[in-house]
Parts: C-alpha cells; structure tokens; sequence
C-alpha cells in the first residue's frame, strides 16, 4: 500500500502515484488515513497538508470507526453468507411493497458487498444493486434505500425532481438518511 509515516502521532499511509494532486481518504471500517500524492512531492508537502486537515482526519476517522463499532462486519464467510440470504429475503419482501406503493419499477435486483454506498441504479436497465451492509439496518432504512434506488429509475440524479419524488413518496425521509450516516 505505501509506506506508513507518524505525523503529529497520527499514522498515515502514503503512496505515490502519476496523478496532478495529491488526496486523502479515510478507509472503512478501522478509520486509517490513507494519502495519494503525485511523485515528486516534498515530504514537507505531504506532512503540511496532513497537518491543515487534522480536525477533519479526527472528526471523520471517529465517525467511521463508531459505525463500525455500531455495525460490525461478519467475522466468517459462513456469518456473511446467512446475512446476505436474510437480506435478500427482506428485500424480496419489501421491494414489491414499495414499487406498489409507488408505481416505480425496478428491472431486478442483486445484494453485492459494497463498503462505499448504500445501494445504486443502473438507470438504463432499471437493475438495482443493494449493499450487504444493509443487513444490519432496520426496515426503514431498508425501505428509504429501496425507495431513493426506486425513484432513481425515473430521476437519474439527485435534483429539484428527485428530492420532490422523494418527499411524495417518504416524508420523513431526511431523518432517515441522518441514521444511516452513523
């Protein structure tokens, strides 16, 4: 992956790369800082740049690792595979539901080990991915990602028609997105 330098008592994975600028990702589920920079950067650069963005390094690596803690991954493929069939049946359960409640149409669904997002929409075949992580989210926030996934089949991105269709269809869907941040 890089190297690991210890700034200001923080690790920070670093790897050089051919790219114009340089970046920083925190990595799911441990919450470690992981810094792309392009070859030739001073070190200096890399540690001043780390050090202008220390209190969003913090807020952000507490944020991801306290839904990790909330949520925890399967320890085996065994545990995985029983969550993904349990999810499976809640979606099978709760998508007919909710495309009758709506009159949106999905073109089929799949459940697929996705760390960076919740579900998403194909929106040139309607096909719906949903995200293993899920498994371990009540039917509401369940129903508010099939939901936001549903109106992507009509509204391909999240403007002014989108937020409308979400409302008519979800009122109280704003507070259910804020619980799946954590």
């Amino acid at each position: 992956m890089g190297n690991i330098w210890s700034i200001d008592g923080l690790d920070v994975y670093i790897t050089r790369k051919r790219i114009k600028r340089m970046n920083m990702r925190i990595k799911e589920p441990d919450g470690r800082v992981v810094i792309s920079a392009p070859f030739g950067t001073p070190d200096g650069d890399i540690i001043e740049f780390v050090r202008s963005k220390r209190g969003w390094i913090d807020r952000n690596a507490a944020r991801i690792r306290a839904r990790a803690e909330a949520h925890p991954e399967p320890a085996t493929w065994a545990e995985k595979e029983a969550l993904r069939r349990d999810l499976k049946r809640r979606i099978a359960a709760r998508l007919p539901y909710m495309e009758d409640a709506t009159g949106l149409r999905s073109n089929g669904w799949t459940v697929r080990d996705m760390h960076t997002r919740w579900g998403s929409c194909n929106t040139n075949t309607h096909h719906l991915n949903f995200s293993l992580m899920l498994a371990s989210r009540s039917d509401e926030e369940l129903d508010y990602v099939i939901l936001h996934e549903l109106v992507h089949t009509v509204v391909p991105n999240h403007g002014a028609d989108f937020y409308a269709m979400m409302d008519r269809y979800m009122p109280g869907w704003k507070t259910i997105r804020k619980r799946l941040k954590y």
